[in-house]
Protein backbone atom coordinates (compact mmCIF):
# COMPACT_ATOMS: atom_id res chain seq x y z
CA UNK A 1 0.00 0.00 0.00
CA UNK A 2 1.11 3.72 -0.47
CA UNK A 3 1.46 5.16 2.27
CA UNK A 4 3.01 9.10 3.56
CA UNK A 5 5.53 9.27 5.94
CA UNK A 6 7.44 11.37 7.96
CA UNK A 7 10.98 12.25 8.84
CA UNK A 8 12.27 10.01 11.77
CA UNK A 9 9.12 8.04 11.97
CA UNK A 10 10.05 4.30 11.67
CA UNK A 11 7.72 1.57 10.41
CA UNK A 12 7.42 0.01 13.77
CA UNK A 13 5.02 3.18 14.57
CA UNK A 14 2.44 1.94 12.24
CA UNK A 15 2.32 -1.60 13.00
CA UNK A 16 0.43 -3.01 16.07
CA UNK A 17 0.43 -7.04 15.20
CA UNK A 18 3.17 -8.79 16.65
CA UNK A 19 2.37 -10.98 13.57
CA UNK A 20 3.97 -8.53 11.41
CA UNK A 21 7.86 -9.45 11.27
CA UNK A 22 9.18 -7.30 8.85
CA UNK A 23 8.26 -4.99 5.94
CA UNK A 24 8.57 -4.48 2.05
CA UNK A 25 9.57 -1.47 1.78
CA UNK A 26 9.83 0.28 -2.01
CA UNK A 27 10.31 -3.63 -2.93
CA UNK A 28 13.48 -4.20 -0.41
CA UNK A 29 13.14 -5.99 2.87
CA UNK A 30 13.48 -4.19 6.37
CA UNK A 31 13.12 -4.67 10.33
CA UNK A 32 10.47 -2.80 11.63
CA UNK A 33 12.95 -1.02 13.43
CA UNK A 34 13.58 0.93 9.92
CA UNK A 35 13.80 4.74 10.39
CA UNK A 36 12.85 7.33 7.36
CA UNK A 37 15.84 9.72 6.68
CA UNK A 38 12.63 12.06 5.02
CA UNK A 39 9.04 12.72 4.46
CA UNK A 40 7.50 11.15 0.97
CA UNK A 41 5.07 8.49 -0.01
CA UNK A 42 6.83 4.83 -0.30
CA UNK A 43 5.06 1.81 -0.95
CA UNK A 44 5.09 -0.77 2.26
CA UNK A 45 3.91 -3.91 2.45
CA UNK A 46 3.71 -5.95 6.08
CA UNK A 47 4.60 -9.10 6.10
CA UNK A 48 3.96 -12.11 8.39
CA UNK A 49 4.84 -15.80 8.90
CA UNK A 50 3.49 -16.64 5.82
CA UNK A 51 6.19 -14.91 3.89
CA UNK A 52 9.40 -16.69 3.06
CA UNK A 53 11.61 -13.32 3.77
CA UNK A 54 9.67 -13.01 7.70
CA UNK A 55 10.19 -16.89 8.31
CA UNK A 56 13.75 -16.29 7.12
CA UNK A 57 14.39 -13.61 9.87
CA UNK A 58 12.03 -15.27 12.04
CA UNK A 59 14.49 -18.28 11.98
CA UNK A 60 17.53 -16.41 13.12
CA UNK A 61 16.11 -14.17 15.55
CA UNK A 62 15.36 -17.73 16.93
CA UNK A 63 19.26 -18.62 16.76
CA UNK A 64 19.62 -15.73 18.36
CA UNK A 65 17.59 -16.32 20.79
CA UNK A 66 18.84 -19.90 21.71
CA UNK A 67 22.08 -18.86 21.89
CA UNK A 68 21.14 -15.99 24.76
CA UNK A 69 19.46 -18.85 26.67
CA UNK A 70 22.43 -20.94 26.70
CA UNK A 71 24.52 -18.68 27.70
CA UNK A 72 22.02 -17.87 30.98
CA UNK A 73 21.51 -21.32 31.74
CA UNK A 74 25.04 -21.88 31.67
CA UNK A 75 27.87 -19.32 30.76
CA UNK A 76 30.42 -21.90 29.62
CA UNK A 77 28.49 -23.21 26.84
CA UNK A 78 28.09 -22.35 23.64
CA UNK A 79 25.97 -24.08 20.35
CA UNK A 80 26.30 -24.83 17.08
CA UNK A 81 23.27 -24.83 14.68
CA UNK A 82 23.01 -27.17 11.33
CA UNK A 83 19.88 -27.29 9.33
CA UNK A 84 18.21 -30.66 9.36
CA UNK A 85 15.36 -32.94 8.81
CA UNK A 86 11.89 -32.05 8.60
CA UNK A 87 12.89 -28.16 8.10
CA UNK A 88 14.02 -27.93 11.94
CA UNK A 89 17.21 -26.89 12.98
CA UNK A 90 19.85 -29.30 14.81
CA UNK A 91 21.74 -27.66 17.80
CA UNK A 92 24.80 -29.25 19.30
CA UNK A 93 26.23 -28.07 21.83
CA UNK A 94 29.83 -26.84 22.11
CA UNK A 95 31.94 -27.40 25.39
CA UNK A 96 35.50 -28.55 27.36
CA UNK A 97 34.19 -30.74 29.45
CA UNK A 98 32.01 -32.67 26.64
CA UNK A 99 28.89 -32.11 28.00
CA UNK A 100 26.10 -34.38 27.65
CA UNK A 101 22.54 -32.68 26.40
CA UNK A 102 19.61 -34.72 28.22
CA UNK A 103 15.68 -33.80 28.45
CA UNK A 104 16.32 -31.91 31.64
CA UNK A 105 19.15 -29.26 29.62
CA UNK A 106 16.54 -28.96 26.73
CA UNK A 107 13.81 -27.86 28.91
CA UNK A 108 15.95 -25.25 30.88
CA UNK A 109 17.13 -23.94 27.90
CA UNK A 110 13.38 -23.33 26.62
CA UNK A 111 12.24 -22.31 29.54
CA UNK A 112 14.87 -19.98 29.25
CA UNK A 113 13.61 -18.76 26.00
CA UNK A 114 9.87 -18.47 26.99
CA UNK A 115 11.47 -16.04 29.92
CA UNK A 116 13.00 -13.99 27.38
CA UNK A 117 10.11 -14.22 25.16
CA UNK A 118 7.85 -12.66 28.01
CA UNK A 119 10.54 -10.15 29.20
CA UNK A 120 9.76 -8.04 26.09
CA UNK A 121 13.41 -7.41 24.96
CA UNK A 122 14.69 -5.34 22.60
CA UNK A 123 16.95 -6.43 20.22
CA UNK A 124 19.08 -3.62 18.94
CA UNK A 125 21.69 -3.05 15.86
CA UNK A 126 25.04 -1.43 16.30
CA UNK A 127 27.63 -0.79 13.56
CA UNK A 128 31.00 -0.96 15.55
CA UNK A 129 34.88 -1.16 14.40
CA UNK A 130 36.11 -4.90 13.56
CA UNK A 131 38.82 -4.34 16.31
CA UNK A 132 35.55 -3.51 18.45
CA UNK A 133 33.59 -6.76 17.28
CA UNK A 134 36.76 -9.04 17.62
CA UNK A 135 37.11 -7.73 21.52
CA UNK A 136 33.61 -8.12 22.22
CA UNK A 137 33.65 -12.01 21.01
CA UNK A 138 36.44 -12.94 22.70
CA UNK A 139 34.81 -11.53 25.37
CA UNK A 140 31.67 -13.84 25.18
CA UNK A 141 34.01 -17.40 23.65
CA UNK A 142 33.18 -16.74 20.56
CA UNK A 143 36.76 -17.85 18.99
CA UNK A 144 35.05 -18.77 15.32
CA UNK A 145 33.36 -15.47 14.52
CA UNK A 146 36.71 -14.29 15.96
CA UNK A 147 38.05 -16.47 13.22
CA UNK A 148 36.08 -15.93 10.41
CA UNK A 149 35.92 -11.79 11.11
CA UNK A 150 39.45 -11.99 10.19
CA UNK A 151 38.22 -12.27 6.46
CA UNK A 152 35.87 -10.02 6.40
CA UNK A 153 37.09 -7.18 3.67
CA UNK A 154 35.46 -4.18 5.21
CA UNK A 155 37.02 -2.38 8.22
CA UNK A 156 33.94 -2.48 10.20
CA UNK A 157 31.43 -5.44 11.70
CA UNK A 158 27.58 -4.97 13.00
CA UNK A 159 26.39 -6.97 15.98
CA UNK A 160 23.03 -7.46 17.32
CA UNK A 161 23.20 -7.11 21.01
CA UNK A 162 19.92 -7.74 24.09
CA UNK A 163 20.35 -6.86 27.69
CA UNK A 164 18.57 -8.92 30.28
CA UNK A 165 19.35 -8.18 34.06
CA UNK A 166 23.25 -7.71 34.66
CA UNK A 167 23.64 -9.46 31.17
CA UNK A 168 24.23 -8.30 27.65
CA UNK A 169 24.32 -11.19 24.85
CA UNK A 170 26.31 -9.87 21.48
CA UNK A 171 26.09 -11.91 18.35
CA UNK A 172 25.73 -11.46 14.69
CA UNK A 173 23.75 -13.77 12.73
CA UNK A 174 24.27 -12.54 8.88
CA UNK A 175 20.58 -11.48 8.48
CA UNK A 176 18.12 -9.08 10.15
CA UNK A 177 16.64 -9.65 13.18
CA UNK A 178 13.38 -8.97 14.76
CA UNK A 179 13.41 -5.77 17.06
CA UNK A 180 11.93 -7.49 19.99
CA UNK A 181 12.00 -11.32 21.85
CA UNK A 182 8.20 -10.71 22.38
CA UNK A 183 7.51 -11.77 18.92
CA UNK A 184 9.78 -14.50 19.02
CA UNK A 185 6.91 -17.32 20.60
CA UNK A 186 6.16 -19.80 18.77
CA UNK A 187 8.94 -22.41 18.03
CA UNK A 188 9.79 -26.55 19.84
CA UNK A 189 12.37 -27.59 21.00
CA UNK A 190 12.82 -31.70 21.29
CA UNK A 191 15.98 -33.46 22.34
CA UNK A 192 17.61 -35.51 19.26
CA UNK A 193 20.58 -37.21 20.23
CA UNK A 194 23.37 -35.80 20.20
CA UNK A 195 22.12 -32.75 20.95
CA UNK A 196 17.80 -31.13 19.98
CA UNK A 197 16.23 -29.54 17.30
CA UNK A 198 14.24 -26.88 17.16
CA UNK A 199 11.16 -26.47 15.11
CA UNK A 200 9.99 -22.98 13.46
CA UNK A 201 7.10 -21.41 11.53
CA UNK A 202 7.33 -22.43 7.93
CA UNK A 203 5.92 -19.99 5.12
CA UNK A 204 5.25 -22.78 2.86
CA UNK A 205 3.35 -24.25 6.12
CA UNK A 206 1.31 -21.15 5.96
CA UNK A 207 3.31 -19.37 9.07
CA UNK A 208 2.58 -22.35 11.71
CA UNK A 209 5.13 -24.64 12.65
CA UNK A 210 5.27 -27.85 10.68
CA UNK A 211 4.57 -31.58 11.73
CA UNK A 212 7.76 -33.34 12.40
CA UNK A 213 8.57 -35.83 10.62
CA UNK A 214 11.99 -38.38 11.41
CA UNK A 215 13.06 -38.37 8.06
CA UNK A 216 16.08 -41.55 9.11
CA UNK A 217 17.64 -41.96 5.66
CA UNK A 218 17.86 -38.38 5.31
CA UNK A 219 19.29 -37.22 8.83
CA UNK A 220 21.73 -40.56 8.24
CA UNK A 221 23.14 -38.68 5.27
CA UNK A 222 23.71 -35.50 7.75
CA UNK A 223 25.06 -36.99 10.02
CA UNK A 224 28.06 -38.78 7.86
CA UNK A 225 28.05 -35.52 6.04
CA UNK A 226 28.96 -33.35 9.02
CA UNK A 227 31.21 -36.40 10.72
CA UNK A 228 33.19 -36.51 7.54
CA UNK A 229 33.76 -32.53 7.37
CA UNK A 230 34.57 -32.82 11.17
CA UNK A 231 37.30 -35.12 10.84
CA UNK A 232 38.77 -33.06 8.22
CA UNK A 233 38.16 -29.57 9.59
CA UNK A 234 36.17 -28.45 6.58
CA UNK A 235 33.04 -27.81 9.12
CA UNK A 236 33.51 -23.58 8.87
CA UNK A 237 34.62 -21.45 6.61
CA UNK A 238 37.87 -20.59 9.07
CA UNK A 239 38.56 -24.01 8.46
CA UNK A 240 38.07 -24.42 5.15
CA UNK A 241 40.61 -21.57 4.65
CA UNK A 242 43.12 -22.49 6.87
CA UNK A 243 43.12 -25.97 5.13
CA UNK A 244 43.97 -24.04 1.33
CA UNK A 245 46.49 -21.94 3.07
CA UNK A 246 48.45 -25.06 4.71
CA UNK A 247 47.79 -27.53 2.15
CA UNK A 248 46.70 -26.12 -1.56
CA UNK A 249 43.44 -25.27 -3.18
CA UNK A 250 43.97 -28.40 -5.39
CA UNK A 251 44.59 -30.60 -2.05
CA UNK A 252 40.70 -29.07 -1.15
CA UNK A 253 40.17 -30.16 -4.55
CA UNK A 254 41.19 -34.04 -4.78
CA UNK A 255 39.95 -34.44 -1.01
CA UNK A 256 36.25 -33.06 -1.85
CA UNK A 257 36.46 -35.30 -5.36
CA UNK A 258 37.62 -38.25 -3.49
CA UNK A 259 34.70 -38.24 -1.25
CA UNK A 260 32.34 -37.81 -3.94
CA UNK A 261 34.04 -41.01 -6.07
CA UNK A 262 33.84 -43.05 -2.83
CA UNK A 263 30.10 -42.06 -2.10
CA UNK A 264 29.52 -43.14 -5.92
CA UNK A 265 31.39 -46.28 -5.73
CA UNK A 266 29.35 -46.93 -2.43
CA UNK A 267 26.36 -46.60 -4.48
CA UNK A 268 27.34 -48.65 -7.64
CA UNK A 269 28.00 -51.66 -5.58
CA UNK A 270 24.71 -51.71 -3.46
CA UNK A 271 23.28 -51.84 -7.13
CA UNK A 272 24.81 -54.43 -7.95
CA UNK A 273 24.27 -56.18 -4.98
CA UNK A 274 20.34 -56.31 -6.57
CA UNK A 275 21.78 -56.90 -10.09
CA UNK A 276 19.47 -59.69 -10.49
CA UNK A 277 16.36 -57.77 -10.65
CA UNK A 278 17.07 -54.50 -11.11
CA UNK A 279 16.14 -52.80 -14.27
CA UNK A 280 16.03 -49.12 -14.03
CA UNK A 281 17.72 -45.89 -11.48
CA UNK A 282 15.71 -43.28 -10.45
CA UNK A 283 17.36 -40.26 -9.52
CA UNK A 284 15.78 -37.06 -8.72
CA UNK A 285 16.59 -33.75 -6.68
CA UNK A 286 15.55 -30.48 -6.94
CA UNK A 287 17.09 -27.55 -8.84
CA UNK A 288 20.95 -27.27 -9.56
CA UNK A 289 21.47 -30.70 -7.33
CA UNK A 290 23.68 -31.74 -10.45
CA UNK A 291 21.23 -34.60 -11.87
CA UNK A 292 22.88 -34.53 -15.07
CA UNK A 293 26.14 -34.65 -14.43
CA UNK A 294 25.49 -37.09 -11.58
CA UNK A 295 23.64 -39.36 -13.79
CA UNK A 296 26.52 -39.32 -16.68
CA UNK A 297 28.99 -40.12 -13.37
CA UNK A 298 26.92 -42.98 -11.71
CA UNK A 299 27.01 -44.40 -16.32
CA UNK A 300 30.60 -44.56 -16.20
CA UNK A 301 30.12 -46.32 -12.71
CA UNK A 302 28.04 -49.08 -13.75
CA UNK A 303 30.21 -49.64 -16.75
CA UNK A 304 32.82 -50.49 -14.67
CA UNK A 305 30.75 -53.61 -13.43
CA UNK A 306 30.43 -54.75 -17.33
CA UNK A 307 26.97 -53.26 -17.47
CA UNK A 308 25.71 -50.31 -20.88
CA UNK A 309 23.04 -47.78 -19.20
CA UNK A 310 21.01 -46.05 -20.89
CA UNK A 311 20.41 -42.81 -20.01
CA UNK A 312 17.42 -41.14 -20.56
CA UNK A 313 15.68 -37.57 -18.85
CA UNK A 314 12.18 -36.72 -18.01
CA UNK A 315 12.16 -33.24 -19.30
CA UNK A 316 12.27 -35.48 -23.39
CA UNK A 317 8.71 -36.63 -22.23
CA UNK A 318 7.13 -33.42 -21.34
CA UNK A 319 3.65 -33.10 -23.12
CA UNK A 320 3.88 -30.71 -26.54
CA UNK A 321 3.02 -27.26 -25.39
CA UNK A 322 -0.06 -27.47 -27.83
CA UNK A 323 -1.09 -30.52 -26.48
CA UNK A 324 -1.33 -29.15 -22.94
CA UNK A 325 -3.95 -28.85 -20.99
CA UNK A 326 -4.86 -25.08 -20.26
CA UNK A 327 -3.60 -24.05 -16.73
CA UNK A 328 -1.62 -27.29 -16.18
CA UNK A 329 1.67 -26.39 -14.05
CA UNK A 330 4.86 -26.76 -16.16
CA UNK A 331 6.88 -28.20 -12.71
CA UNK A 332 4.21 -30.77 -11.84
CA UNK A 333 4.14 -34.50 -13.16
CA UNK A 334 0.67 -33.63 -14.83
CA UNK A 335 2.87 -31.91 -17.80
CA UNK A 336 4.96 -35.01 -18.30
CA UNK A 337 3.30 -37.61 -21.01
CA UNK A 338 2.89 -40.20 -18.08
CA UNK A 339 1.44 -42.79 -20.16
CA UNK A 340 3.33 -42.94 -23.31
CA UNK A 341 6.88 -42.85 -20.39
CA UNK A 342 5.34 -45.72 -19.24
CA UNK A 343 4.56 -47.30 -22.40
CA UNK A 344 8.19 -46.41 -23.67
CA UNK A 345 9.75 -48.00 -19.97
CA UNK A 346 8.01 -51.25 -20.38
CA UNK A 347 8.56 -51.93 -24.35
CA UNK A 348 12.75 -51.38 -23.15
CA UNK A 349 12.87 -53.68 -20.37
CA UNK A 350 10.68 -56.49 -22.63
CA UNK A 351 13.86 -56.07 -24.62
CA UNK A 352 11.81 -54.19 -27.81
CA UNK A 353 13.59 -51.40 -30.00
CA UNK A 354 12.65 -47.70 -29.29
CA UNK A 355 12.82 -44.33 -30.57
CA UNK A 356 13.69 -41.84 -27.60
CA UNK A 357 12.06 -38.77 -27.78
CA UNK A 358 13.71 -35.00 -27.69
CA UNK A 359 11.94 -31.89 -26.33
CA UNK A 360 12.44 -28.70 -27.33
CA UNK A 361 11.73 -26.41 -24.52
CA UNK A 362 12.35 -23.39 -26.95
CA UNK A 363 9.45 -24.10 -29.47
CA UNK A 364 7.64 -26.59 -26.79
CA UNK A 365 7.88 -29.17 -29.65
CA UNK A 366 8.74 -33.09 -28.82
CA UNK A 367 10.93 -34.95 -31.62
CA UNK A 368 12.20 -38.05 -32.07
CA UNK A 369 15.64 -39.17 -32.30
CA UNK A 370 17.87 -42.71 -31.86
CA UNK A 371 16.52 -45.57 -31.46
CA UNK A 372 17.60 -48.17 -28.71
CA UNK A 373 17.80 -51.45 -26.92
CA UNK A 374 18.30 -52.88 -23.53
CA UNK A 375 20.95 -55.43 -23.87
CA UNK A 376 21.55 -58.33 -21.99
CA UNK A 377 23.77 -56.66 -19.97
CA UNK A 378 21.98 -52.94 -19.94
CA UNK A 379 20.25 -50.98 -17.12
CA UNK A 380 18.04 -47.73 -17.49
CA UNK A 381 19.10 -44.78 -15.63
CA UNK A 382 16.46 -41.90 -15.59
CA UNK A 383 16.80 -38.09 -13.90
CA UNK A 384 14.35 -35.66 -13.41
CA UNK A 385 12.55 -33.99 -10.99
CA UNK A 386 9.88 -36.56 -10.52
CA UNK A 387 11.80 -39.59 -11.49
CA UNK A 388 11.27 -40.92 -7.74
CA UNK A 389 7.45 -40.19 -7.98
CA UNK A 390 5.85 -43.88 -8.41
CA UNK A 391 2.80 -42.85 -10.19
CA UNK A 392 5.25 -41.99 -13.64
CA UNK A 393 7.07 -45.35 -13.17
CA UNK A 394 3.96 -47.34 -12.49
CA UNK A 395 4.06 -50.30 -15.04
CA UNK A 396 7.77 -51.11 -14.01
CA UNK A 397 7.60 -52.98 -10.40
CA UNK A 398 9.25 -51.13 -7.53
CA UNK A 399 11.27 -54.40 -7.00
CA UNK A 400 13.06 -53.88 -10.26
CA UNK A 401 13.63 -49.92 -9.64
CA UNK A 402 16.48 -48.45 -7.34
CA UNK A 403 15.91 -44.74 -6.53
CA UNK A 404 18.02 -42.33 -5.71
CA UNK A 405 17.58 -39.09 -4.11
CA UNK A 406 20.82 -36.26 -4.53
CA UNK A 407 21.08 -32.94 -3.61
CA UNK A 408 23.76 -30.66 -1.79
CA UNK A 409 23.66 -31.03 1.94
CA UNK A 410 26.62 -28.91 3.26
CA UNK A 411 27.07 -29.51 6.94
CA UNK A 412 29.28 -26.64 6.83
CA UNK A 413 29.19 -22.74 9.14
CA UNK A 414 29.83 -19.51 8.30
CA UNK A 415 30.30 -19.50 12.51
CA UNK A 416 28.65 -21.60 14.55
CA UNK A 417 25.43 -19.72 14.83
CA UNK A 418 25.46 -19.84 11.19
CA UNK A 419 24.84 -23.12 8.86
CA UNK A 420 25.80 -22.30 5.23
CA UNK A 421 22.05 -23.00 3.67
CA UNK A 422 21.37 -26.26 1.16
CA UNK A 423 18.98 -23.54 -0.91
CA UNK A 424 21.16 -21.09 -0.61
CA UNK A 425 24.00 -23.22 -2.17
CA UNK A 426 21.76 -24.44 -4.70
CA UNK A 427 20.69 -21.17 -5.70
CA UNK A 428 24.25 -20.06 -5.82
CA UNK A 429 25.03 -23.18 -8.47
CA UNK A 430 21.80 -21.93 -10.05
CA UNK A 431 23.21 -18.22 -11.07
CA UNK A 432 26.16 -19.17 -11.98
CA UNK A 433 25.03 -22.16 -14.58
CA UNK A 434 22.10 -19.29 -15.73
CA UNK A 435 24.28 -16.76 -16.56
CA UNK A 436 26.37 -18.77 -18.31
CA UNK A 437 24.27 -21.30 -20.46
CA UNK A 438 21.22 -18.81 -20.79
CA UNK A 439 23.09 -15.28 -20.68
CA UNK A 440 20.87 -14.52 -17.15
CA UNK A 441 21.69 -11.95 -14.79
CA UNK A 442 21.78 -13.34 -11.19
CA UNK A 443 18.42 -10.68 -10.55
CA UNK A 444 16.27 -12.82 -13.16
CA UNK A 445 17.26 -16.26 -11.26
CA UNK A 446 17.01 -14.53 -7.77
CA UNK A 447 13.39 -13.47 -8.91
CA UNK A 448 12.43 -16.70 -10.54
CA UNK A 449 13.45 -19.07 -7.63
CA UNK A 450 10.23 -18.46 -5.31
CA UNK A 451 8.53 -20.47 -8.01
CA UNK A 452 11.30 -23.21 -8.38
CA UNK A 453 11.04 -23.90 -4.39
CA UNK A 454 7.37 -23.94 -4.37
CA UNK A 455 7.16 -26.48 -7.14
CA UNK A 456 10.23 -28.74 -5.17
CA UNK A 457 7.84 -28.56 -2.22
CA UNK A 458 4.98 -29.75 -4.06
CA UNK A 459 6.61 -32.63 -6.35
CA UNK A 460 10.27 -33.34 -5.31
CA UNK A 461 10.86 -33.16 -1.00
CA UNK A 462 7.38 -35.41 -0.66
CA UNK A 463 8.78 -38.02 -2.40
CA UNK A 464 13.10 -37.93 -1.13
CA UNK A 465 12.40 -40.72 1.90
CA UNK A 466 11.02 -42.91 -0.80
CA UNK A 467 14.94 -43.56 -1.96
CA UNK A 468 16.52 -46.06 -1.57
CA UNK A 469 19.60 -43.75 -1.22
CA UNK A 470 20.07 -40.25 -0.48
CA UNK A 471 23.49 -38.77 -2.35
CA UNK A 472 25.34 -35.36 -1.12
CA UNK A 473 26.83 -33.50 -3.93
CA UNK A 474 28.24 -30.85 -1.91
CA UNK A 475 31.63 -30.00 -3.11
CA UNK A 476 33.61 -28.33 -0.26
CA UNK A 477 35.64 -26.72 -2.27
CA UNK A 478 32.88 -25.07 -4.32
CA UNK A 479 32.21 -22.09 -2.34
CA UNK A 480 35.75 -20.96 -3.17
CA UNK A 481 35.23 -21.91 -6.68
CA UNK A 482 31.53 -20.11 -7.08
CA UNK A 483 33.07 -17.26 -5.37
CA UNK A 484 34.93 -15.73 -8.19
CA UNK A 485 32.29 -15.69 -10.76
CA UNK A 486 28.93 -15.40 -8.44
CA UNK A 487 30.12 -12.41 -6.77
CA UNK A 488 30.39 -9.81 -9.51
CA UNK A 489 27.06 -10.97 -10.69
CA UNK A 490 25.05 -10.18 -7.00
CA UNK A 491 27.13 -6.69 -7.31
CA UNK A 492 25.13 -5.96 -10.15
CA UNK A 493 22.15 -6.24 -8.68
CA UNK A 494 20.99 -2.27 -7.49
CA UNK A 495 19.86 -1.36 -4.16
CA UNK A 496 16.46 -0.48 -4.96
CA UNK A 497 15.47 -3.89 -6.45
CA UNK A 498 13.90 -5.98 -4.91
CA UNK A 499 16.57 -8.90 -5.30
CA UNK A 500 18.92 -7.02 -3.38
CA UNK A 501 17.98 -8.24 -0.38
CA UNK A 502 18.68 -11.58 -1.20
CA UNK A 503 21.33 -10.73 -3.22
CA UNK A 504 22.97 -9.16 -0.04
CA UNK A 505 22.59 -12.84 2.16
CA UNK A 506 24.52 -14.96 -0.99
CA UNK A 507 27.28 -12.50 -0.74
CA UNK A 508 27.38 -13.21 3.04
CA UNK A 509 27.34 -16.57 1.82
CA UNK A 510 30.62 -16.62 -0.22
CA UNK A 511 32.43 -13.39 0.52
CA UNK A 512 34.21 -14.96 3.56
CA UNK A 513 35.39 -18.28 1.23
CA UNK A 514 39.07 -17.73 -0.27
CA UNK A 515 38.73 -17.90 -4.21
CA UNK A 516 40.67 -20.75 -6.22
CA UNK A 517 40.88 -21.22 -9.65
CA UNK A 518 38.51 -23.22 -12.06
CA UNK A 519 41.37 -24.67 -14.05
CA UNK A 520 41.71 -27.28 -11.32
CA UNK A 521 38.86 -28.47 -11.23
CA UNK A 522 38.77 -31.89 -13.19
CA UNK A 523 36.72 -32.26 -16.53
CA UNK A 524 34.23 -35.16 -14.89
CA UNK A 525 32.95 -33.28 -11.79
CA UNK A 526 29.58 -32.26 -10.97
CA UNK A 527 30.98 -28.78 -10.17
CA UNK A 528 31.18 -28.22 -13.96
CA UNK A 529 28.16 -28.45 -14.60
CA UNK A 530 27.62 -25.09 -13.18
CA UNK A 531 31.24 -23.13 -13.50
CA UNK A 532 31.44 -25.14 -17.01
CA UNK A 533 34.39 -26.97 -18.98
CA UNK A 534 32.04 -30.35 -18.52
CA UNK A 535 33.53 -33.58 -20.31
CA UNK A 536 30.10 -34.34 -20.44
CA UNK A 537 28.38 -33.03 -23.51
CA UNK A 538 24.98 -32.50 -22.31
CA UNK A 539 26.31 -31.13 -19.00
CA UNK A 540 25.94 -27.67 -20.68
Amino acid sequence: MKKTVKKGEKILDMVKDKEIICAKLDGKIVSLDYMFKDEGEHDIEFLSLSDSNATRIYESSIRFLVGMAIKLVNPRLDVRFFYNISRSIFCRIISKNNFKINANFVKKVSDKMKELVDADLKIERMKISKDEALKLYHQQGFIDKVNVLKYRPENFSHLFYCKYKNFTYYDYLYSPLVVSTSYLNKFILRIYQPGFLIQVPRSENKGEIPTFIDEIKFATTLAHTSKWAELNHLDTISNINQFVKKYGAMSLINLSEARFNNTLAELGEKIMAKDNTIKMVCIAGPSSSGKTSFANRLTFELMTYGLRPIRISMDDFYIPKAELPKGTDIESAEAIDIPFFNELMSDLIQGEKVRLPSYNFKDGLRKFGRETRLGENSIIIIEGIHALNSKLTASIPEHQKFKVYIAPQPQVNIDNHTPLSMTDLRLLRRITRDARTRGSDAKETISMWPNVRNGEFKYIYPSEENADFIFDTFLHYEPCALSKIVLPLLDKINPDCEEYTVAMRLKNTVKYFLPISLDDIPCNSLMREFVGGSSFKDAR
